[in-house]
């Protein structure tokens, strides 16, 4: 389940700048994962996928970082806003397909 779209809506009507909810976002992305992990383990993956998965975190914070000194608040706001509604509507996609499966 993703809550990135509940945060991202709430972050839209308090008007949080991209600077203040960019923490606010991995603070509770941190927290979520952290009890996820808690009840119910960590992943089984391979070495080779932990790494991959590293690789990406650290290549997205630095990509992120640096997109961000040069995009408008308003763009990455949009952005922000249509990444939300694309995994709002996954979600719903998925759970409207588990309902048809016996």
């Amino acid at each position: 389940m993703s809550a990135g779209p509940a945060l991202s809506l709430y972050a839209a009507n308090a008007g949080w700048p991209v600077r203040q909810f960019v923490p606010n976002a991995l603070f509770y992305g941190v927290i979520l994962n952290v009890f996820s992990a808690a009840a119910n383990g960590l992943p089984a993956l391979t070495g080779r996928a932990w790494l991959t998965t590293a690789i990406g975190l650290t290549a997205g914070t630095l990509l992120g970082e640096a997109l961000t000194r040069r995009m408008s608040q308003a763009w990455i706001r949009h952005t922000v806003m249509l990444l939300s509604l694309a995994g709002g509507l996954t979600t719903l996609l998925r759970g409207l397909w588990q309902l048809g499966r016996p």
